[in-house]
């Protein structure tokens, strides 16, 4: 993974990552400032979401423990989850983009989106790969704009 730490808008933002299966980046803002962020950055890229799970909350109410802000929000592009539903059905087993916003054990958030090459992949569908590549770099331009604001 690459790293690099540097100073935007006063607020230190490490640069994106990637890795077998995500987009990852951190930021030095609060996991309710840092999943504002992304949900905007997420809309302009045509991305709703559908989806949200308060780990935090969930863990508490069904297990009585206590751990620290972790949202799952589950984001749909329509006009390319319409098209990955064109070619294969089963694919909406994969669906959303799930993008987690948690607190960093080392202060500040984290943005981690799962890498739509990666995991639509698993279809094993080559007409499924550009669909899949173009929701990859709109999730990859969220998380970095998520990071810049």
């Amino acid at each position: 993974m690459a790293h690099n730490d540097r100073l935007r808008k006063g607020i230190v933002v490490t640069d994106v990552q990637t890795d077998r299966y995500t987009i990852r980046a951190r930021v030095d803002a609060d996991v309710e400032t840092a999943e504002q962020r992304v949900r905007d950055a997420l809309q302009d890229e045509g991305f709703g979401v559908l989806t949200e799970i308060d780990v935090k909350a969930t863990l508490r109410d069904k297990l009585d423990v206590d751990v620290a802000p972790y949202i799952i929000l589950g984001a749909c592009n329509p006009p390319l989850a319409h098209r990955a539903l064109e070619v294969d059905a089963a694919i909406g087993s994969l669906l959303p983009c799930n993008v987690v916003v948690r607190t960093h054990p080392q202060g500040g958030s984290e943005i981690i989106a799962a890498d739509p090459n990666a995991m639509l992949a698993l279809a094993d569908n080559a007409d499924i790969a550009p669909i899949a590549g173009e929701a990859a770099q709109r999730i990859q331009r969220a998380v970095h704009a998520a990071a810049d604001r």
